[in-house]
């Protein structure tokens, strides 16, 4: 009896035993699986010798703090880069300082950093002394753009004060001068208010460029002239509109249109495809009206054109 109920529990058919044999071999599949996943996530072992940790100990004593954050107590190394570096900011308003004299508070008016006040204060404390203009580009910091923009209002004390007082009492008696701006030289320009030798230069180069200026907003579009710079030396500025250079609109070549500031690429382009086509302007205005130009595009370059 019990030998019976044996065979019915542990006999089985073809069926079956093809069943638990595939089984069996996923199983072991799994197991298999299982075991190279473990192996490849803890990788092989790395045994560090005493001559790496030595390396390791010296590399880590060459680390040489340089600051510490009092905020989050980060610390910077020497050969980290510093990524909290004060940048100078233009000032809002520009106005005349002597850097032998002025206050801490002064220049940080003038957008000087804390850093470059502390290094200028330290200097003058040494006995330091600006002679010249250019002298403020010695301190520790001031790079060139800063010093473009400040150059025109640095007033240093000159040798002699009793020749520069009477010459202040001679400039008072005397008429005021106004500066032509299309015919002025650099020396003409830099005796406006706020204006030094880049600024001067500037305006020259855009002048020739335009051809001369038809009104004084154009000095706005000099690189680097801002609103307080222009309404400093504005009032001694006069236009003459006499001394424009013109274009002549139907003998001009590609190369002549596309030098001026007022014209690119494609509006040069259809200017002279319509002179392709229609031989020549008859009229200037004709530029807007056959949509070369817009309205306003055409208003700022109608005064550099001529037909002829």
């Amino acid at each position: 009896m019990l030998k019976k109920r044996f065979r019915e529990y542990f006999t089985f058919t073809k069926k079956e035993r093809n069943g638990i044999i595939v089984l069996l071999v996923i199983l072991i599949l799994l197991i298999l699986l299982k075991v190279y996943q473990n192996n490849k996530s803890f990788g092989e072992i790395v045994l560090i010798d005493d001559d790496f940790q030595k390396d390791i100990e010296k590399f880590e004593k060459s680390l040489i703090p340089k600051k510490v954050s009092k905020k989050n107590k980060r610390i910077f190394y020497a050969d980290q880069v510093d990524t909290h570096k004060e940048e100078w900011c233009k000032p809002e308003m520009l106005f005349d300082f002597n850097p032998n004299k002025a206050s801490g508070k002064k220049l940080k008016e003038l957008g000087f950093t804390k850093k470059q006040i502390n290094t200028l204060i330290n200097f003058r404390n040494k006995g330091g002394k600006f002679y010249k203009k250019e002298d403020l580009l010695k301190i520790y910091g001031i790079e060139t753009e800063q010093y473009e923009i400040l150059e025109p209002y640095i007033i240093l004390e000159e040798k002699n004060n009793i020749q520069e007082k009477k010459k202040f009492i001679d400039r008072k008696t005397e008429p005021k001068i106004f500066i032509k701006i299309n015919s002025a030289t650099k020396e003409n320009l830099i005796q406006l208010h706020g204006i030094g030798n880049s600024f001067a230069e500037r305006i020259i180069k855009y002048r020739d460029l335009l051809g001369g200026f038809y009104k004084k907003d154009q000095l706005l579009e000099v690189y680097g002239m801002d609103s307080t710079r222009y309404l400093g030396f504005i009032q001694d500025v006069l236009i003459d509109t006499n001394l424009i250079n013109k274009i002549s609109l139907n003998e001009a070549d590609f190369k002549t249109f596309i030098r001026h500031p007022y014209l690119n690429k494609y509006q040069t382009e259809a200017i002279l495809k319509y002179k392709e086509v229609m031989g020549s302007f008859s009229k200037i205005e004709q530029i807007h009206q056959n949509n070369l130009l817009t309205k306003e595009e055409y208003s700022k370059l109608e005064p550099y054109l001529k037909l002829k």
